[in-house]
Parts: C-alpha cells; structure tokens; sequence
C-alpha cells in the first residue's frame, strides 16, 4: 500500500511539474509576474498538503488538490482566472478520464471559493482548511474519481 501510495504521489509530482510552466504562463499574463509566482506557491502547497490529507489515497490526494487549489483560485482572482489556469494545467494530462474527474473537482472547487472569499489566503492553514472541506465533499460524494475506467462520483 505505501509503494502504491508514493508512486502515486511521484506521478502527481511529474504531472503538475509538466503543467508548471504553462500554469505560469497563464496566471502571469492575466495577473503579472509576482502573482504568478504565487500561483504556483499555491499549487505547491496544495500537492503537498493534499497528500498528507488524504492519508496515503491516491484518488482522494487528487480530488482534494484540485477541489482545494481550485477553490483558493477563485476566491482569490474568479472563476474566469481560475478556469484558465487549470485548464492550462489540464492541457498537459496524459490521461483522459483523470483530466475528466480533475475538471468536474475543479468546478466544485470553484463554486465553493466563489461563495466563501475569505478562502483566498494562500497560507498554509488556509489551505489545509480548504482540503478539510473538499475531505467533506469527498465524503459527500461531490467529488469525482477514476475506478473501473469510469469517472465516478466519491464516497
């Protein structure tokens, strides 16, 4: 379980760093250069705290990461600025189903950020937070994921 667990996380990690230069791209030129940069600190921290969330789940650690990141994006900018940016990073997904389950978790997460603006601090504990409610979603089944080669709702 715990091999299966960190070649998922290695996987995450290889894909958002495949997506990390056209996420920049996206964010700089709607945003400028220091808040693109920001982005990508978001994004960062929502990797690595979605994996310590989802305690060792591949499907909930990118459920979560989405939803989470997502949500701080259109808290922060809107939802334009957010569908931009993860589309941008969608771009680069191999996998045609993950890429389907990350936009509908995408989706969820920014509605959820579009309601509670106070969610665009991109700290640390911020972020956490918002992954404690995409854990909720997840356990409501809000959220989506990739089993038996379909794209399926959680819980």
């Amino acid at each position: 379980m715990r091999a299966r667990s960190e070649a998922s996380t290695r996987l995450s990690v290889r894909v958002v760093l495949a997506g990390v230069p056209g996420m920049y791209r996206s964010a700089s030129s709607r945003l400028g250069a220091l808040e693109g940069w920001r982005v990508l600190a978001v994004a960062a921290t929502c990797l690595a705290l979605a994996t310590l969330r989802a305690g060792g789940r591949p499907r909930v650690q990118n459920a979560l990461r989405h939803f989470a990141f997502s949500a701080w994006l259109a808290a922060r900018y809107d939802a334009p600025i957010a569908s931009a940016i993860t589309d941008q990073h969608e771009r680069h997904s191999r996998q045609p189903l993950d890429s389907a389950a990350d936009q509908r978790n995408n989706e969820v997460g920014r509605h959820h950020g579009l309601r509670h603006p106070e969610t665009s601090a991109g700290t640390p504990v911020a972020i956490w937070r918002l992954l404690r409610v995409g854990h909720d979603e997840w356990r409501a089944g809000r959220l989506w994921a990739v089993r038996h080669g379909a794209v399926v709702a959680s819980a």
